[in-house]
């Protein structure tokens, strides 16, 4: 299975709106968005999937019955990430 463009993960159904990806690492790297969970503004990142080696293949992380899902971070660890954005881009391009 292919890298999950991170914009199309709106599942669970009903739960995520308004999602706006802040950081996309591309196929085999992480993702982070914003978005309402529930009615109520979350943060929240999953591993993008993709066929870049034996450690990336499929649909990501985490995924729900073969359908890719976000892991919503408690307040404290969201509140670190919005304080720090500069800090979800590697200083290394190699890791890009």
């Amino acid at each position: 299975m292919t890298y999950i463009d991170p914009r199309l993960v709106t599942s669970p159904k009903g739960r995520v709106e308004k999602l706006d990806v802040i950081h996309d690492g591309g196929e085999g790297k992480y993702a982070v968005a914003t978005m309402l969970w529930d009615g109520e503004p979350a943060m929240g990142v999953r591993w993008n999937g993709g066929d870049q080696g034996e450690n990336f293949q499929g649909l990501g992380n985490p995924q729900s019955r073969g359908i890719a899902t976000w892991f919503i971070l408690p307040d404290p660890i969201a509140d670190l990430v919005r304080a720090h954005p500069g800090a979800l881009i590697p200083s290394d391009p190699a890791t890009r």
